[in-house]
């Protein structure tokens, strides 16, 4: 593992301990109260958190520090998104312990929404993920971690405008610029190779 991946797992444990219980917002939620405070979020993201609607994420099956992370950076307007920062500002920090807590219980999507896959992209996008060391946050099985999200079978225009965000530096990156760096330098081809081989994993 190269000084750059070490710098991020770092980083990600970091905010990992600022999450216990006593050191931050990630206190254990309450499955029960997040259902009922995510209605208005089901209508983008999905009954189940599986988003059917393009560019909206699947939440489902991300850990729950990670979603809490984000919604705290749109409570706060780090993170731009103007229906997101509305539904966001009146959250309280249980509010968000409670929804991080009810997306992370329900199962990741099973299938992928692309209907055709170009097999050279995916190889493509697969040895770009090698060569930057993805799975040192984000884990072998892109299935995430602590405050990296799951990008196992994730929605491939998401996670491509999600890239380019961090490539020009106008989405906030957790922890030492981790995704601000490792997207520096990636082309549209290959950010369209890495989402085509993040949404096909089993």
């Amino acid at each position: 593992m190269n000084a750059s991946s070490l710098r991020r797992v770092a980083a990600l444990m970091l905010l990992a301990f600022a999450c216990l219980p006593g050191h931050g917002l990630a206190a254990a939620g309450d499955v029960a109260a997040g259902r009922q405070r995510a209605q208005p979020c089901l209508v983008c993201h999905g009954a189940q958190g599986q988003s059917q609607m393009p560019g909206v994420p699947h939440l489902a099956g991300n850990g729950d520090q990670f979603l809490q992370w984000q919604m705290v950076f749109f409570r706060s307007g780090r993170r731009q998104n103007t229906a997101m920062n509305a539904l966001a500002e009146p959250l309280s920090d249980a509010d968000i312990r409670n929804l991080g807590a009810y997306f992370a219980s329900l199962p990741p999507a099973a299938a992928s929404v692309l209907t055709a896959a170009d097999p050279a992209k995916v190889a493509r996008g697969r040895a770009i993920t090698e060569q930057r060391h993805c799975a040192a946050c984000h884990t072998d099985t892109f299935t995430g971690a602590a405050a990296a999200p799951r990008l196992a079978r994730q929605r491939p225009e998401y996670l491509a405008k999600a890239l380019t965000d961090y490539r020009s530096g106008t989405r906030p990156s957790i922890g030492l610029a981790a995704m601000t760096e490792a997207a520096a330098g990636l082309d549209d081809t290959d950010i369209e190779s890495v989402t085509q081989f993040l949404a096909t994993l089993p």
